[in-house]
């Protein structure tokens, strides 16, 4: 159950809240490179939010 949580709130932290993968290995005491590991498909949002906003 707490394990759960955990995946949880990370995932809103990275998908809904937009906070970088350093902070949220930070608040939820893990390294970055386990963060990037299990929750890095969620910033393809973020890349592709990026690049849609760049006026060309």
């Amino acid at each position: 159950m707490a394990y759960n949580l955990r995946h949880s709130a990370i995932t809103d932290l990275i998908a809904l809240h937009r906070l970088d993968t350093m902070t949220v290995a930070q608040l939820s005491g893990t390294s970055l490179a386990m963060i990037e590991k299990h929750y890095g498909h969620l910033l393809r949002d973020h890349a592709a939010d990026a690049l849609a906003k760049l006026a060309l």
